[in-house]
């Protein structure tokens, strides 16, 4: 039978990959992201796969036509699974259901919705992997984690995903992101994987050099802390905690320009406030601009010369 595992390349989505690898043998494994999601399922279709598992993948609302038609393209044989944990309004929930084995549930992290699902089909080490993307996408305090902790030692569980998450930040997307879904696969801790443990300190101390940067450079406006195009790429969320905390702000960015876009990783910081939601209300005044995520964890871009107005219209919907 033919496999193919589609998911995230942080470490929830590399845990709840390696779930689905876990769950259908001799898979193939591709690393994607919401706003190619549907070429790659383009691609993979080609295949007439028997089984597709899709994990850690946000619908995105502007491709969303896309994604159907690329659903469309699969043979009827195909099963297709799609586990998120990412908000998703109830219409487009009932449209992609028609098409996929959705399996969706905001407050979980998606290894923690794949260990569910294919609970009866995976081996003991799973649930320690669960467990770690749980702790690495700030989704701990589930009833589900709660009542695993205390199956382990939850230091240990946590150092252990800690060195995943530093670990990431210095490595290769595409190529060395794999070699960790396949050592977990095989039961392999990242603290017994290659050049895990050098990386993940090395990129330690990045980090702390990068809030030194951070309190340089960061600025403030109304109710929103940013800095822009910090020194190294990797780091953005990170940075965009940082620029709340420095600038004693609700809401942190870290941006960075390319040609005539401006990327951003944007974060909450001591508030309630829905970073989805807000973006949703945001994003539509502004002209080619794209954006969304969870409630205190979101992504968007916008052309540079919207920039300054993103901000505005960021801090008069906190207002």
């Amino acid at each position: 039978m033919k496999h193919i595992v589609l998911t995230h390349g942080d470490v929830d989505g590399l845990t709840s990959g390696t779930i689905g690898v876990l769950a259908l043998p001799g898979a193939d494994v591709y690393l994607t992201r919401p706003s190619q999601i549907h070429q790659d399922l383009y691609r993979v279709a080609k295949d007439e796969p028997d089984v597709v598992s899709i994990s850690d993948i946000a619908v995105n609302v502007a491709r969303f036509d896309d994604i159907m038609r690329a659903l469309s393209r699969f043979p009827d044989k195909t099963t297709i699974h799609w586990t998120d944990h990412h908000p998703l309004s109830a219409r487009l929930k009932r449209r992609l259901s028609q098409c996929v084995e959705l399996f969706h549930e905001i407050g979980p992290c998606a290894a923690e919705l794949m260990y569910r699902k294919f609970e009866d089909a995976l081996p003991e080490h799973a649930l320690r992997i669960a467990l770690y993307g749980a702790i690495a996408d700030y989704c701990d305090n589930t009833p589900f984690t709660r009542r695993h902790f205390d199956d382990f030692d939850k230091r240990t569980l946590y150092l252990e995903s800690g060195l995943l998450v530093q670990a990431l930040q210095e490595i290769d997307y595409r190529r060395e992101s794999k070699d960790i879904i396949w050592s977990m696969a095989l039961g392999l801790e990242p603290s017994a994987m290659p050049n895990i443990v050098s990386l993940a300190v090395q990129a330690t101390r990045i980090e702390h050099q990068m809030f030194q940067y951070v309190q340089q450079y960061a600025k403030k406006m109304g109710p929103i802390g940013y800095v822009l195009d910090v020194p190294m790429g990797g780091y953005r969320g990170k940075t965009a905690k940082f620029a709340a905390y420095v600038t004693d702000s609700e809401i942190g960015i870290s941006a960075r320009t390319s040609g005539d876009e401006v990327d951003m990783s944007i974060r909450r910081r001591g508030s309630r406030v829905d970073l989805n939601r807000l973006l949703n209300k945001v994003i539509p005044q502004l002209d080619n601009a794209q954006g969304g995520g969870h409630p205190a964890a979101c992504g968007a871009a916008v052309s540079r010369s919207d920039f300054p107005r993103f901000l505005q219209l960021m801090g008069e919907e906190l207002v």
